[in-house]
């Protein structure tokens, strides 16, 4: 219970720290280490991953956990992020994105209603979650490489981001996919153009009075001096178009990791810079300083952010606090809908507080079966609504890669991107929830 109580406070506390604009990795990292340290105290849970090394003191094992997260997720995450952040910067420095959104403003400029290119924009990031199934991957190149489109069409960034901090929301894979997710991503879509145009007008956002405006990354980046090449527009699709290429869909001998996928690109990019300049060393160099330089901004920032949440993540389940939430849902007993519901509530409470849908969906998975027996009813109508809420709640949470990484590309509050994104995504949980039980009848 004393865990409890302090992971409740700590939160509260934290909230108030971010809303009010205190530098998040420090409120992240310290909260996260004055939790540990309560845990070890009280010794309410333990916190140490196997590949860490024990260093004989419970209070000192902290550090290393830091250490840890440290090396863990600057060699996976965190290095993806910085070459995806890179590779977004160096399309602007090289004017690949203005080669795109000066091709693409005049047929989208068709569209009257901008807003309706905030559901084109979800829906293509739904069909590109087929291959990308990293919430934070996915989130990052889908603004890197729509974003500025969308922005110099007049589309206020907070929207921008509130639809690709969504893309992840719903799983349309083969394996964590249902017939359920598809009346669900549409439903999403569409809650997403009511809800950032009711917004925008709350704010008095007028689109007509920004088109034109870019989407900067990094405060360093520079236009070039000279207008890209019209075939350029290519060049910011593809890592979107080599990962269809690279996967099971088409060339399947062929594995490339995301990291080394978008290091291709930046290459191919740099062979273009070499054609187009006749290899001047100087132009090539600008380049690569931008991409490199870009990718140290995003460890200081974005990446210290995600490595940050991950610390505070996990000082709450060594408060005991996630098991405390799965012996509730133990303990009632419900029908089969009334069951689902509780299990749907509180997978999207932990996603929540964990910034995880693994955190939230497989602790609480393992107990369903067992359950979905004593209650004669098919584990598949329980299972499926919380392997869904894990995803669509995902987005709610201030400690979440996906939500962390998104807002500090766009700098922007947590707390802003979360509003934006919490309507479509209570009406996700609520159409899925209903479409499973009705396609089960």
């Amino acid at each position: 219970m004393i865990g409890i109580l302090i992971g409740c406070l700590t939160l509260v506390v934290v909230g108030w720290a971010i809303v009010k604009g205190k530098y998040a990795p420090l409120v992240l990292f310290a909260s996260g280490a004055f939790m540990l340290a309560c845990a070890v105290f009280f010794d309410t849970g333990t916190f140490m991953p196997k590949k860490a090394l024990p260093t004989g003191n419970d209070y000192l094992n902290i550090i290393e956990f830091i250490r840890y997260m440290f090396s863990n997720r600057l060699a996976g995450l965190g290095f993806l992020i910085m070459t995806m952040v890179g590779f977004a910067s160096y399309m602007t420095h090289i004017g690949a994105n203005d080669a795109f959104v000066n091709i693409a403003i005049k047929p989208l400029s068709i569209i009257r209603n901008p807003y309706i290119l905030i559901f084109v924009a979800f829906m293509l990031g739904k069909a590109v979650s087929m291959v990308i199934t990293s919430a934070v991957g996915l989130g990052v190149l889908c603004l890197a490489l729509m974003g500025p489109a969308l922005a110099a069409l007049g589309i206020n960034k907070k929207a921008i981001g509130a639809v690709f901090v969504t893309s992840g929301a719903c799983s349309l894979v083969l394996l964590g996919g249902s017939p359920a997710g598809i009346p669900t991503v549409l439903a999403i879509g569409l809650a997403h153009v009511f809800w950032q145009r009711w917004l925008d007008r709350r704010e008095g956002w007028n689109c007509e009075e920004h088109k034109g405006e870019t989407l900067v990354f990094s405060e360093d980046v520079k236009r070039p001096s000279t207008a890209a090449p019209k075939i350029y527009a290519f060049l910011p699709f593809l890592p979107m178009v080599l990962v269809v290429v690279f996967s099971q869909y088409c060339i399947s001998s062929i594995k490339l990791d995301i990291t080394a996928l978008m290091l291709l690109c930046v290459i191919i990019g740099m062979v273009c810079e070499v054609i187009r300049w006749r290899g001047n060393y100087d132009k090539i160099a600008a380049g690569l300083k931008v991409f490199l330089q870009s990718m140290g901004k995003a460890l200081s920032g974005v990446v210290a952010l995600v490595i940050a949440a991950g610390v505070f993540a996990e000082g709450f389940k060594a408060l005991g606090m996630l098991d405390a939430i799965v012996d509730v849902a133990h303990n009632v007993g419900a029908g089969a809908v009334g069951m689902s519901i509780l299990f749907v509530a509180i997978t999207t409470l932990v996603t929540i507080i964990a910034g995880s849908n693994g955190a939230s969906f497989y602790p609480l998975v393992e107990m369903v079966p067992k359950i979905a027996r004593d209650m004669g009813v098919n584990p598949v109508t329980l299972v499926l609504p919380m392997h869904q809420a894990s995803t669509i709640a995902r987005p709610l949470s201030p400690v979440a890669g996906v939500v962390v990484a998104i807002a500090g590309m766009l700098q922007m509050n947590p707390f802003e991107l979360i509003k934006r994104a919490s309507v479509p995504c209570i009406v996700g949980l609520i159409v899925h929830h209903v479409s499973v039980f009705w396609l089960a009848i």
